[in-house]
This record gives C-alpha cells, sequence and structure tokens, in this order.
C-alpha cells in the first residue's frame, strides 16, 4: 500500500460490518487513508496506520448459549489484545478509538447517565464492556485512547432500523413489554461525522456516541407505525422475548438513558438529534 505524504492513514477492524462499512467510505471521501484490518492482520499491517478503529466483535443479537458468550467476549478482547501488545512494543499507533456500548450502564439506573455521571450495570453485556474497555486502556500513557460507548445505531441503509420496521411495513407496529425502556440511538450519518471530529479534535477517554434525546419503546415504535402508516399496534410480552432469545433479549426489554454530554460540549453539533 502506497502511503501519501500528509494523510493519516486508519486501520479499521470490523470494517465489512454494518458501521465499518459506512465509516470506511465515509473516512474515504473525507480525505483519510483506509486501511480494513481483517481478523488475520499482522504487526506489518499495524506498522502503516496512524490511528487504529477497533470495531471487531461477534453479534449479540443471537441467542446466547454457554459458549457463544464466550465468543462474544473472547472476540472482542482477542483483536483488542492483538492490537494493544503491538502498540506496547512499537509505540507508532497515535490514537486507538475502541468500540463499546451503552450496556456497560445498568438498565435500573433511572437517572441520566453520561460521561461524568453514571451508574454501571452488573450483568452479562455490561461486564463484556469491561473489560473490552479495561484491555484498550492498557495502553493509556503510551497512546491516546478513546471509548466509543455506542448507543443503538440507527439508518434506512441497514443495521437494527429495518429489522425494527418490518413488522411496520405489513401494517402492524410492535411495542416490547410496556415500552417504557429506553432506547439510546444516533443515527448513523451523526456517527460517522462524530468519528471524525474525535479524531479531529484529539477527544479521547470515554464518549458516549448517543443522541441528545433518548426515546421511550412506545415512542420509537409510534414513529416507526406513523412512518409506514400501520394500521395497528400491538404489545409483544417481556416474557415471550424472554422465551424466545433467553438471556439476550436483555438487549431489547431493558433499556438504558445515555446521553454524550462530551461531544456536546467539545462543539459537536448533531444532525439529527430527534428520531422523528
Amino acid at each position: 500500500m502506497e502511503v501519501i505524504p500528509n494523510k493519516q492513514v486508519l486501520g479499521i477492524t470490523g470494517a465489512s460490518g454494518f458501521i465499518g462499512k459506512h465509516l470506511s467510505e465515509y473516512l474515504l471521501n473525507q480525505g483519510f487513508i483506509v486501511l480494513p484490518l481483517n481478523r488475520n492482520f499482522t504487526s506489518n499491517d499495524l506498522k502503516k496506520c496512524d490511528i487504529i478503529i477497533n470495531l471487531a466483535g461477534a453479534s449479540i443479537n443471537k441467542r446466547w448459549s454457554k459458549s457463544y458468550k464466550k465468543e462474544i467476549l473472547n472476540s472482542r478482547l482477542d483483536i483488542t489484545r492483538k492490537i494493544t501488545s503491538y502498540i506496547k512494543e512499537h509505540k507508532n499507533i497515535s490514537l486507538l478509538i475502541n468500540a463499546s456500548a451503552v450496556g456497560i450502564y445498568s438498565s435500573e439506573n433511572k437517572g441520566r447517565n453520561d460521561e461524568y455521571k453514571y451508574v454501571y450495570g452488573n450483568d452479562f453485556l455490561a461486564n463484556v464492556c469491561k473489560e473490552w474497555e479495561n484491555e484498550a486502556l492498557s495502553i493509556n500513557g503510551i497512546t491516546s485512547v478513546t471509548i466509543i460507548r455506542l448507543g443503538l445505531v440507527l439508518s434506512d441503509k441497514g443495521g437494527a432500523l429495518p429489522k425494527m420496521s418490518l413488522p411496520a411495513k405489513f401494517g402492524v407496529a410492535t411495542v416490547i413489554g410496556k415500552g417504557d425502556q429506553i432506547i439510546s440511538w444516533i443515527k448513523l450519518d451523526d456517527l460517522l461525522r462524530a468519528i471524525k471530529h474525535i479524531i479531529e479534535n484529539n477527544l479521547t477517554g470515554v464518549v458516549n456516541m448517543c443522541s441528545p434525546n433518548p426515546i421511550k419503546n412506545k415512542n420509537l415504535t409510534k414513529e416507526i407505525a406513523k412512518k409506514y402508516n400501520s394500521l395497528i399496534t400491538i404489545r409483544i410480552p417481556s416474557f415471550f422475548i424472554k422465551i424466545i432469545m433467553g438471556e439476550a433479549s436483555a438487549v431489547i426489554v431493558k433499556g438504558q438513558y445515555v446521553i454524550s454530554k462530551k461531544l456536546i460540549d467539545s462543539g459537536f453539533t448533531f444532525i439529527s438529534p430527534f428520531f422523528y
């Protein structure tokens, strides 16, 4: 790969995923050099990079068997450890942007979580996020580290929103449980812009990647129903979701109220601060 002078080379793990694919295209259009890093990347690949964006990890959107829970954790830790071990030895990476999730916060906390005031959860997903972040932060002091805690990423181009909207397209909108669980979300375009903002403003530490306006599940359903002119809205009991998905049901039956104070304080402006 030919390196163009004065252009930053961004190595991206998980570049073939929904977020990684759109992020790669966006950053290329913004003048960066993007180097996709597959799971078998080598030290020679990392030597070409100025910044690494680590998005890799097994999907959480399937039933969690005991073995799959290990895969969820290890798929994140193994690649992150490979990156941090390299940085500790070579010290040529100026910034590691490492993914995490708002699932690290407690669903029992009725207040708002931001980067300065928060309550951590203690369930499986929260503990996965903690271990993942700790591994990335092991190079703090050697290079800059930014932890991006992702909310639900919404886009008509793919990801969760088309799946959530599918019943509404056939005239039936669905609310999960009572619908009071809070969904902390961000539109894809704002997420891509926020990552560029982090790079250009050297924003380090924890950054929540969430709109300033979380929404209740029932209100999100209402907006989706309005968009597709759904005829009826039905409630799917939480216990039914738990029977089908097991422990993985926590992703949709629980919620966290999370906002990004750090992005806003640093001058970032959301194009889509509201879902509707």
